[in-house]
Parts: structure tokens; C-alpha cells; sequence
């Protein structure tokens, strides 16, 4: 796996951390009672754009409590220097 894969999935994982995603499946299942709330407000021409509107809030919600996290940026800075040690250690071999 290369360096910028690893330091890729790094990121994900802190700003996408498994405690999300749990949440995140279990308001899926619900779609339907979403999709009841959406139909009730949003226009139907407007549908796609409000889903659009809650996919985005929510990646920035999620991005945003990762960036405030101050141990969590700790823990992703010392696995990127981790990632690159031995990025360093498999070129020098």
C-alpha cells in the first residue's frame, strides 16, 4: 500500500471515525421517515437539492468536530508521522 493510500485512509478515519458510522447507518434505515418529512416541506423539484444540502451539512458537521478534537489531531499527527517513518525506513531498506 502506498504512502499517500495509507495517509489517505488516516484522514478518513479520523474524520470519519467508526462512531459515525453507526449513526449514520441507523438514520439511513430511517430514510423513510425522512423522505415522509421531505415530501411534506420540500417541493418535489427541490428533493434532490435538499438531500444534496443534508449530505454537505453533514460532511462539514463531521469534519468540523474532527478538526476541533485536540487529542484526536494529536493521535492522526502521530500516525502521518508513523506513515512516514516508515515510508523513510521501507525506502532506505
Amino acid at each position: 500500500m502506498s504512502t499517500t493510500t495509507r495517509k489517505l485512509r488516516a484522514y478518513v478515519d479520523h474524520f470519519l471515525p467508526r462512531e459515525v458510522v453507526g449513526p449514520v447507518i441507523i438514520v439511513f434505515s430511517l430514510e423513510g421517515v425522512i423522505d415522509g418529512i421531505f415530501t411534506e416541506y420540500v417541493p418535489a423539484a427541490y428533493e434532490t437539492l435538499g438531500w444534496g444540502i443534508v449530505f454537505l451539512f453533514s460532511i462539514v458537521v463531521v469534519a468540523y468536530w474532527g478538526s476541533v478534537d485536540e487529542e484526536g489531531l494529536d493521535e492522526l499527527e502521530d500516525r502521518l508521522d508513523e506513515i512516514e517513518e516508515e515510508s523513510v525506513e521501507g525506502d532506505g531498506s
